[in-house]
């Protein structure tokens, strides 16, 4: 006498195992993106900091799918032991993902104004070394008695390869004089555009992203909570996950 499984038991079991098989690819590729973006650590880097949340905000879709196949396949085959083991096995990896992304809120926020503060600072160092130097430029253009006086003050300041060109070695010391205080006002006029910029634009680019990845960080912790079974949630899921 042959017997046979019914139909319905067999496609649900190849359903559980297509659905146990996509879901640790798609963890997998979730750690490498994370790793990738983790590798090589600075870890007193806010802006590797930053980018590491990002990172995880970013592809934790991925790793949210793939719990969600597990436990799709789980309910497909509840009586598998490998893939009850297996639910078992990532469950608490789960529960800390809820408790991480709760805490990515925090430290997005942390992050983001330890680096604006980073950035603006070296930027502060940056336009002062700026501002002094072109005004140490004026000076040495105002009072330049030759060429080669300028040419040496010149090289003083940004170095041996800067200096007048030919033509400029050429041109009459009162019209030079006043060629290059025009092109010293130009360059102050061009930096203090682009410390407005600056000052306008991180701000706003720096809130915008902290939002994003806080409602972002809210709802995966929501979701990985919801199919561990912490939320609340139909009383068969419920022990199925269990």
């Amino acid at each position: 006498m042959r017997f046979s499984l019914p139909q319905q038991n067999l496609n649900s079991a190849a359903v559980a195992r297509l659905l146990a098989t996509v879901s640790p690819v798609l963890l997998a590729v979730f750690l490498a993106a994370v790793l990738t973006a983790a590798l090589p650590p600075k870890l007193l880097d806010p802006a590797w900091q930053l980018g590491l949340i990002a990172a995880l905000i970013n592809n934790a879709s991925l790793a949210l799918m793939g719990v969600l196949l597990l436990t799709l396949a789980l309910g497909f085959d509840p009586t598998h032991h490998l893939l009850r083991a297996r639910w078992k096995a990532l469950r608490p990896w789960i529960l800390a993902a809820c408790l991480g992304f709760v805490l990515l809120i925090p430290l997005q926020g942390f992050v983001a104004w330890r680096f604006h503060t980073v950035v603006t600072l070296a930027q502060q160092r940056e336009t002062s070394n700026s501002a002094q130097k072109l005004a140490q430029l004026r000076q040495a253009i105002s009072t330049a008695t030759s060429h080669q006086e300028l040419q040496s003050r010149v090289q003083q300041l940004f170095g041996n390869n800067a200096g007048l060109s030919p033509l400029e070695l050429r041109t009459p010391m009162g019209e030079l004089r006043g060629l290059l205080l025009a092109r010293a006002e130009q360059a102050s006029n061009q930096l203090m555009r682009q410390i407005e910029a600056q000052a306008g634009g991180r701000p706003d680019q720096l809130v915008k992203e902290s939002i994003r990845i806080s409602v972002s960080a809210v709802a995966y912790a929501l979701g990985f909570a919801y199919l561990a079974g912490v939320l609340p949630r139909g009383k068969a899921a419920q022990r199925r996950a269990r």
